[in-house]
């Protein structure tokens, strides 16, 4: 005799039976009540979700002899034909075979005419991402105003597939996958229909390998009954389906969070003997990790992990084991290791190595712990050193620890990167310096070069020249014009401003330069180095070194045009522009003096607020190091070093 597949045998009957879907039944059991069910419907979903079934039950609500009703008898004549498939006017159509126009046509044909018996005519076709493009076109007219006895319901895996002129005319319901508790409960139910006895390892199973499809559960019921008979155990389910059980990954796993890479490796030997498949085995050891983390951050959580409650104690000991965060390492360890065996040719070569790098993996050091060990290293090469917790570490103080140079032969660490800042803002300093990020702290605070006992090394003497050979270019003196202008350019901030002369205003010449810097900036810069020896309104006076390149840029005819408007736009029209030489360009006051002066008592200014930082302080301590710059956004001076704690 024939053997009906539990799949079938158990199938919904009515939306009561219906699982997983809670909010498809709930609509259409509304719908139906209130007598608002529309004219076409489409459902969408996974494979095994229950599409089909629903339109089978939604069928039998509309057409059964008591209803509509949302809960049909399932005794009369429509009921038991609908279910059987034998209703003539429920008719249940495959896309994939019925995708053409010419059948569409026919289908319209027969729609005008009544029912032979039920209350409506319901066309369920499955699968309609197949119909072809003029199927759909020609289904659109009819698909929008329908006989009022006509109902359509589509269902398809593919959505995207379908034209949105369709998905405009129908009533979309999203199938989710089931979760696999609930798949559990269902195949708990049938076994107990079917007095067959299962253990919880061997539902749990069965319904993680679903994988959200509930008839793919019940195929694989099917098959592990065929193979264990009346009673179900979870390591000869893993064995029919040939999957790794739940208890030999987890001692894979705890063999890797425990750091045995040979017990790991004889795990793998064992599964390989027995013909697993090694992808998959490593997408569920995956996911056994991901159980393990979950077991050690939420170990009460009674919803986060679908597992039996055997299953739930023993990851829980395994986690117990190690820290949340080797768990996390481990995890993200394995997950790259998935995508190297997916592509690899040698499965079992990838996933050995895998895990033996993932068993010998090096203990996490917390970052205190290796800026203490830095400054341990610094005292016992040093033969003592400041006291933890004392005074900042200056560079040259007398107390200090002086460490001794490293051996020639003893390869140096790399420098610090060229152009690499020795700053941080105050802003970033809670972030950079507080949580101990090792490399922005290097940067900041740099260590304090040792001093050294060996004399300086003379400079080699230069070769002796060949009577063909030029003679070397000297050295550009002061009287040259680019030793000029670089002495003149040369300023000292830390030297104290000299007093502002009489008949200078200070403000009206920074008004005349920043006016100048908007049409020539390269002029105004020149400018800018001149001694103010008068301006006011009827004179700006500038002194510049004499026979320097700077006063011959600043008599650029141009350039000379640009000042002079600019000086009458800001002092009047009878103010006189004159550029002089005389010994009042090194001793005078000039803007770019004033504004590198200004520079220079924002940084000091922003040097004590960053010495002042308790976390500055301690790293000082810590490393005895000192604090050689202090380095501010340009951009940001003129807001000073304490406006927002800018920097």
């Amino acid at each position: 005799m024939s053997y009906l597949v539990l799949a079938r045998k158990w199938r919904p009957q009515t939306f009561s039976d219906l699982v997983g879907q809670e909010h498809v039944k709930r609509t259409l059991e509304n719908a139906i009540a209130q007598n608002r069910v529309a004219h076409a419907f489409l459902f969408t979903g996974v494979r095994g979700v229950g599409k089909t079934t629903s339109a089978r039950i939604l069928a039998k609500a509309l057409c059964c002899e008591k209803g509509p009703t949302a809960s049909p008898c399932l005794t009369c004549s429509a009921c038991v034909e609908i279910a059987a498939g034998q209703d003539l006017d429920v008719q249940e159509i495959d896309g994939a075979s019925y995708n053409g126009v010419d059948e569409v046509r026919r289908l319209q044909e027969g729609m005008p005419f009544r029912p032979q018996r039920d209350r409506f005519k319901v066309f369920i076709i499955d699968e309609v991402h197949m119909l072809s493009t003029n199927a759909w076109n020609a289904f659109l007219k009819t698909l929008e105003e329908p006989p009022p006895h006509v109902k359509f319901i589509f269902a398809t895996t593919e959505v995207h597939k379908v034209p949105v002129t369709i998905l405009s005319r129908c009533q979309r319901y999203d199938f989710r996958m089931i979760s696999a508790a609930t798949i559990a409960a269902r195949l708990r139910f049938v076994l107990e229909r079917e007095a067959l006895v299962a253990d919880d390892a061997a539902v749990s199973l069965l319904a993680r390998e679903a994988r959200g499809s509930m008839r793919d559960a019940m195929s694989l019921l099917d098959q592990a009954i065929a193979w264990s008979g009346e009673q179900l155990a979870g390591e000869e389910v893993a064995r029919v389906l040939g999957v790794a059980s739940r208890s030999t990954l987890l001692e894979l796993a705890a063999a890797v969070v425990e750091g045995k890479p040979d017990v790991a490796l004889a795990k793998v030997a064992a599964l390989v003997e027995t013909g697993h498949d090694l992808t998959h085995v490593t997408r569920d050891l995956l996911g056994v990790l991901r159980d393990l983390v979950v077991s050690k951050v939420a170990p009460t959580s009674q919803t986060l992990l679908d597992l039996a409650p055997e299953e739930r104690e023993a990851t829980g000991q395994v986690a117990a084991s190690a820290s949340a965060d080797d768990l996390v390492r481990v995890h993200q360890g394995m997950s790259r290791a998935l995508d190297e065996i997916v592509r690899s040719g040698l499965a079992r070569a990838s996933l050995d190595v895998a895990l033996v790098r993932l068993a010998l993996r090096p203990p996490l050091t917390p970052l205190d712990g290796i800026v203490s060990r830095l400054a341990e290293l610094e005292r016992r090469l040093g033969g003592g050193g400041p006291p933890r917790g004392g005074g900042g570490g200056g560079g040259g103080g007398g107390g200090g620890a002086r460490i001794q140079p490293p051996s020639p032969s003893r390869p140096q660490p790399p420098p610090l990167r060229q152009g690499a800042p020795t700053s941080t803002s105050f802003r970033d300093a809670p972030t950079n310096i507080a949580g101990n990020n090792a490399l922005a702290l290097a940067e900041v605070i740099p260590l304090r070069r040792p001093a050294t006992t060996e004399a300086p090394r003379p400079e080699p003497a230069p070769p002796p020249r060949r009577a063909t050979e030029p003679p070397p270019t000297s050295r550009p003196t002061s009287t040259q014009p680019g030793a000029q202008k670089a002495q003149a350019r040369a300023i000292d901030p830390s030297i104290p401003l000299p007093p502002v002369p009489e008949g200078v205003d200070l403000a009206a010449a920074r008004a005349i330069v920043d006016a100048l810097r908007a049409e020539r900036p390269s002029y105004a810069s020149t400018i800018e180095h001149g001694a103010l020896r008068a301006a006011n309104a009827t004179s700006l006076a500038l002194v510049y070194p004499e026979g320097s390149f700077l006063v011959q840029q600043a008599r650029e005819p141009r350039g000379l045009e640009a000042l002079e408007r600019a000086a009458r736009a800001t002092l009047g029209d009878a103010v006189v522009v004159s550029l002089e030489e005389g010994a009042l360009a090194h001793s005078g006051l000039s803007l770019a003096r004033v504004q590198a002066r200004d520079a220079w008592e924002r940084r000091e200014a922003a040097r004590a607020v960053l010495l002042g930082h308790p976390a500055v302080r301690a790293a000082i301590d810590v490393l005895g190091a000192t604090v050689v710059d202090v380095r501010l956004d340009e951009a940001r001076l003129q807001d000073g070093p304490t406006s927002g704690n800018k920097g």
